[in-house]
């Protein structure tokens, strides 16, 4: 598979001519994945592209490619091992213009089939503003990793056991811990005290449990410094922990501000014996938790703002305001679909057969997929509300505004 950057500079110079690009979004999810559920929601979407294809007026060898375009997708997803290390695809394809790229992602917005006259890559763009950087610290009893994440893949940047790390000598803001320390941590037990006949544990006890806890703020200490210095190198947008530590939340003691405002969670896993696959897939995991925890403030959010004439709730509403470039956020129930008419080369979405600039228009099986491709031109952010019970608190779509009317 080629890189993230060859693969875009390929299509942002794809020029189709009168040839089609078929366009996908598809959502690989652990609930996806299970009986190749993705599979049949592809086949569906290509049957509700057919029925209205058709109708486009396009030229037969126009619509020859669409269906080789069809054909092609269908046999590269059917294929589990084109599929792996990813939560949701992006594929390109125009048979016409020998066009085939696939873009694998951490996450989609929805499941979209789009057939239009260039690819269309906005989502990603979108997802990689949205990821950005991830720094991953890896913590264990004596062992400190780091990793950054982003859509281009992961990256590990430091590794080290112990306060004697072999790159030590490149952190210096823990002073003599990171800066060329040498030696191993060790625990000494104090000799007992005590009468002939007793043996006094508890000072020596105390001693021990102290000990073990000054080593292990020690250790926190280390790896906060080493984190911080790694983050002056290497900026990043958010921080997750991972570790098989029950205590390792008593890190965030030891955080900069800088730090621990960008602090997102933390995962388990070993530091010793991880596989970069299993990591990425439990820092998606905990990504994913985190948006549909933020489904119930966006809800909430939008009741007030409804309030104060900053939103709007009501597919033909959002529209206005879309047409306005007044959308500043997009709130998009998965499960909802509508077909509509999109015109022909404004790519306006419509819900009616009207373009306002007298466009020939054209009818779609879903005009919610060209209404989010609409938003992120007009650089709104979407937001897939997955919830059931709190689909049902949205009128078809809705929005946040930009500024009042």
């Amino acid at each position: 598979m080629k890189a993230l950057k060859e693969t875009l500079e390929t299509l942002l110079s794809f020029r189709g001519n009168d040839y089609k690009v078929t366009n996908l979004y598809l959502k690989l999810g652990v609930e996806e994945r299970t009986d190749r559920k993705y599979l049949k929601t592809f086949k569906d979407m290509v049957k509700a592209q057919r029925d209205y294809i058709h109708g486009w007026g396009l030229k037969e060898n126009v619509l020859k490619s669409i269906e080789e375009d069809f054909k092609r997708i269908e046999e590269f997803i059917s294929e589990p091992e084109n599929l792996k290390g990813c939560r949701g695809i992006a594929i390109f394809s125009s048979h016409g213009r020998e066009l085939f790229e696939v873009v694998k992602l951490p996450y989609t917005y929805r499941n979209r089939l789009v057939i239009s006259p260039d690819p269309l890559i906005r989502e990603i763009a979108a997802i990689d503003e949205e990821l950005g950087r991830i720094g991953v610290l890896l913590v264990d009893r004596k062992h400190v990793r780091f990793f950054l994440l982003d859509l281009q893949g992961l990256t590990e940047v430091l590794d080290f056991v112990e306060p004697l790390a072999t790159r030590a000598h490149k952190f210096h803001s823990g002073g003599s811990m990171l800066k060329g320390a040498e030696g191993t941590m060790r625990f000494s037990m104090p000799s007992r005290i005590g009468g002939p006949n007793m043996v006094q544990h508890s000072f020596g006890e105390y001693r021990f449990h102290m000990r073990i806890r000054e080593e292990k703020h020690r250790l926190f200490k280390i790896a906060a410094d080493a984190l911080m210095e790694a983050w002056k190198e290497n900026k990043f947008d958010m921080l997750v922990i991972g570790s098989d530590r029950e205590d390792i939340k008593e890190i965030e003691n030891h955080l900069h501000t800088y730090l621990s405002e960008r602090l997102v969670g933390y995962i388990n896993i070993n530091p010793s014996y991880v596989e970069e696959s299993d990591l990425r897939e439990k820092v998606y995991n905990l990504l994913i938790q985190r948006s549909r925890e933020e489904e119930v403030k966006l809800l909430r959010e939008l009741q007030e703002l409804e309030g104060k004439g900053l939103a709007v709730n009501g597919t033909s509403k959002v529209l206005e305001q879309l047409y306005m470039g007044n959308v500043r956020v997009l709130l998009v129930p998965e499960d909802f679909r509508k077909p509509g008419y999109v015109c022909e080369k404004s790519n306006l979405p419509l819900l009616k057969p009207e373009c306002p600039s007298e466009e020939k228009v054209y009818e779609v099986p879903d005009v919610v997929d060209e209404i989010v491709e609409f938003a992120l031109e007009e650089r709104a952010t979407v937001k897939t509300i997955v919830s059931e019970e709190l689909q049902r608190k949205i009128d078809g779509l809705a929005c946040f505004m930009r500024f009042s009317l």
